[in-house]
């Protein structure tokens, strides 16, 4: 078993059912170990109706005092303190009986059982004052974590804050060396509860995922990220390769860009901006930020607008920072959603600008045929092209002409659309079949290298015509292996709504 790797093993046992893996036992105890390392590698502490939270739980404090190897073998946690702190203090304040908490659980408990499972709901195992003393061993338990998410919802803030119970502590001392992977999705007045003590380091932290909710009035939120935020990332420099941030409602992203140090080893990063004012967003820090990591390979950029306020049209990609080079960057992708035609300015440039790419997703965006020729045209402006994820308005063989032309390299396509064409049939005397069909058996793609393609939506409501469709793909591409993750034969033959 030693010649091949650990994740092999894994991937493997993961198809082992309850009984297979008591077999294992007198079989085999060391793939036993990682059969069971396949089970409990998630955890999932929140809400304390929740199944999924009792179940954690009873794993992680009764299972885990038979076999003290459980609670080790947990390599993800998602950890929601929300609902626990506001029962506790409804618990301290002696006012459960008037608490909405309350009332959630005396529903719970008069709804049919069918409906209470599934809502998620189930009976409480444990009080909380029990689960919050078990719940401070657990977290010193957890010696094998790899990725810690925590969540905290806006109207839960006040009670976790409010909280004097530290769930954390014990658990930054075990898995501070282990941790590779953070995610935080709270109000920032919180972040300075769950960021481990300014003392400690995530001696192994790789990525960092910062989503945080919109700042109510009165709260200096740039304060708190200057003082916070910044100097925690700014702590992890040496071990940091992907950082995703996520700021709602946040005037300004620019201090915190601007701040940030050299991150030597970062590779990827992903920023959402929030168009949720008239005013335009000031992305200026973006500028500084680039040219001080020339050398990401991957960019991620989404961009959300609301339905009522709309910033003044500004040409956005034609802004000083997305002029920056990035001569590494290998993949792109950048999502638009409810982004205004008249603020897209530069779009397509700035994407030419990478002929570096080996992928390119494109999505919130509807592409005409002659501006996606207009992208991709002419033929070498993407020469390490693999993987293309787009939309069009009309998607006809020709689409498909284009592609093969210009991105002969391409190996996987996903591509989404409005409406097929040409619509219609080619004559009576074909027994009604349709123009795309007998447009498309008229075209060889045995030359084009693309060995993947998917759809976002089933090629056409009837299944006749469906059907026809299908096949005339698979005839016309027959270097394509997978189609819409079936095989060629499993894609003809399904008459699935694909």
């Amino acid at each position: 078993m030693q010649d091949i790797p650990y994740d092999v093993w894994l991937h493997i046992a993961s198809f082992l059912g309850p009984e297979e893996v008591e077999n294992l036992l007198t079989l085999n105890t060391m793939f036993l170990s990682i059969a069971l390392d396949t089970r409990y590698w998630m955890a999932f502490i929140g809400p304390l109706y929740r199944r999924a939270t009792q179940r954690s739980l009873n794993r992680l404090t009764f299972w885990n005092f038979r076999d003290p190897k459980i609670a080790p073998r947990v390599r993800l946690l998602t950890f929601r303190p929300g609902h626990l702190c506001m029962t506790l203090q409804a618990k301290e304040e002696k006012r459960a009986e008037g608490n909405s908490v309350s009332r959630i659980l005396k529903r719970s408990r008069i709804l049919s059982y069918h409906f209470r499972n599934a809502l998620g709901f189930s009976r409480l195992s444990m009080t909380p004052d029990i689960v919050k003393k078990n719940l401070l061993k657990i977290m010193s338990s957890l010696t094998s974590l790899k990725s810690l998410r925590i969540e905290i919802r806006k109207e839960e803030h006040a009670y976790f804050n409010h909280s004097s119970e530290d769930f954390l502590a014990a658990g930054w001392t075990t898995f501070k060396d282990t941790l590779t992977s953070l995610f935080l999705r709270v109000p920032l007045e919180d972040l300075t509860k769950v960021l481990p003590p300014a003392n400690d380091t995530l001696t192994s932290l790789k990525m960092l995922s910062f989503q945080i909710p919109s700042v109510p009035l009165g709260t200096d939120g740039m304060a708190i990220v200057k003082e916070t935020l910044v100097p925690f990332i700014n702590k992890h420099y040496r071990t940091l390769r992907a950082l995703e941030l996520d700021v709602e409602e946040q005037n300004s992203m620019s201090p915190l860009l601007r701040d940030v140090i050299h991150l030597p080893l970062l590779s990827s990063f992903k920023l959402k901006l929030w168009f949720l004012r008239q005013e335009q967003p000031d992305i200026a820090g973006l500028k500084h930020f680039f040219e001080t990591h020339r050398h990401l390979t991957a960019l991620d950029i989404s961009v959300t607008s609301s339905y009522v306020y709309y910033a003044d049209p500004f040409p956005f990609f034609s802004r000083d920072c997305f002029r920056v080079s990035l001569p590494k960057l290998q993949h792109l992708v950048l999502d638009l959603d409810r982004f205004r035609v008249d603020y897209r300015e530069g779009f397509v440039p700035f994407i030419r600008r990478f002929d570096t790419l080996h992928s390119l997703a494109i999505v919130g965006h509807m592409w005409s045929f002659e501006s996606l020729r207009g992208l991709i045209a002419p033929s070498g402006g993407f020469l390490n092209l693999r993987s293309l994820k787009i939309a069009v308005y009309l998607f006809t063989p020709l689409v498909l002409t284009t592609l093969e032309e210009c991105l002969p390299t391409l190996e996987s396509l996903c591509i989404g659309f409005n409406v097929i064409g040409p619509e219609g049939l080619s004559d009576t005397l074909m027994e009604g079949k349709p123009q795309f069909v007998n447009e498309l058996d008229q075209k060889a793609f045995s030359s084009w290298h693309l060995r993947t393609l998917d759809f976002d939506r089933p090629l056409h409501s009837s299944p006749t015509v469906r059907q026809k469709y299908k096949a005339a793909l698979v005839r016309a591409l027959p270097n394509v292996r997978w189609f819409c993750g079936l095989s060629r034969e499993e894609y003809v033959a399904t008459s699935a709504l694909i």
